[in-house]
């Protein structure tokens, strides 16, 4: 056993920042968030390469709007996530909404009936998908016929947005990579391939981890520190994860926000201490697990990041 410090009972505070530093001192998964907001610091002041991750609804549920935040104060300069958020971001770009439910006694029938389709207490209306597929083939119809990597497909779409609220487009204004490891597994993907089976416009994911690889042997070429925010884990965890190992350049910092446990052996669920076994995290690394949805720590840490 190691005594770090005592206990301190937590005030009420009017500041977010104050108030999640403040949780830094006290115990169980609030000591966790206020820890990880200490390495969130040292991430996007003291390191050359800043990677986001996110898997799970994170556009549907609300939080689209501090994404962008984010993004337009150049805080990461890669973003990896699901093909599902980019979909629901230009579903939104294009005009689309999404609708709050009663949390108890819905009529999945009377749902599909009148057009809308359901995330746990969020629904999208389908005709906004087909809105977005004519949105997003007029765009297409301006891009020449090449390979491109999800990043390079996503910069192209971002800039020909109009939408300000778009974290796709705000990416693009601010040289920020999106990289969509399991692009085709959305409808996103479905789309495209389903517009681009005459044309030779082709989206290779294979491209965005020579790509990322390409970072990460840079940031130890020039002897510089890494960090890492995970939200959720699936495919953009692993994929920014594995980028470290191919190059040997495990992370200097590391946050993970999930609720997943990890003694069922998923990704999700995997500790960061278990990704220093991989040398995805380096050994003298400071990491830290957060054990809480993302809609209630995200907000919170980028809060108190931007104050």
């Amino acid at each position: 056993m190691e005594v770090v410090g005592d206990v301190e009972d937590l005030k009420l505070e009017f500041s977010v920042k104050a108030l999640v530093k403040g949780m830094a001192k006290t115990a169980f998964n609030a000591r966790r968030l206020g820890e990880a907001l200490n390495i969130l610091e040292k991430i996007t002041i003291q390191c050359n390469l800043r990677v986001l991750t996110l898997a799970g609804a994170v556009v549907p549920a609300g939080l689209r709007g501090i994404l962008c935040d984010v993004l337009a104060r150049d805080l990461f300069d890669v973003v990896v996530t699901t093909g599902a958020n980019v979909t629901h971001d230009l579903l939104m770009a294009f005009g689309g909404k999404h609708y709050r439910l009663k949390l108890i006694d819905v009529n999945e029938e009377r749902l599909k009936m009148k057009g809308f389709c359901r995330i746990y207490d969020v629904a999208v209306r389908v005709q906004d998908f087909e809105v977005m597929e004519k949105g997003l083939r007029r765009i297409l119809e301006q891009m020449e016929d090449r390979v491109y990597s999800t990043k390079e497909f996503l910069r192209e779409v971002g800039l020909r947005l109009e939408d300000e609220s778009s974290f796709v487009h705000t990416a693009a204004l601010k040289n920020c990579s999106i990289i969509v490891p399991a692009f085709y597994d959305s409808i996103l993907g479905v789309q495209v391939w389903s517009m681009t089976q005459t044309r030779k416009l082709m989206v290779l994911e294979a491209l965005d981890l020579s790509y990322l690889v390409d970072l990460q042997f840079e940031a130890k070429k020039r002897g510089g520190k890494t960090g890492v925010l995970i939200v959720g884990g699936g495919a953009p965890k692993n994929f920014a994860l594995q980028s470290a190992l191919i190059a040997n350049k495990p992370f200097d910092y590391a946050v993970q926000i999930t609720i997943d446990p990890p003694y069922y052996g998923g990704l999700s669920g995997a500790t960061l201490g278990e990704a220093v076994s991989w040398d995805k995290v380096f050994e003298k690394a400071e990491y830290c697990t957060v054990y809480c949805d993302f809609t209630i720590a995200l907000p919170l840490l980028f809060s108190a990041l931007l104050c």
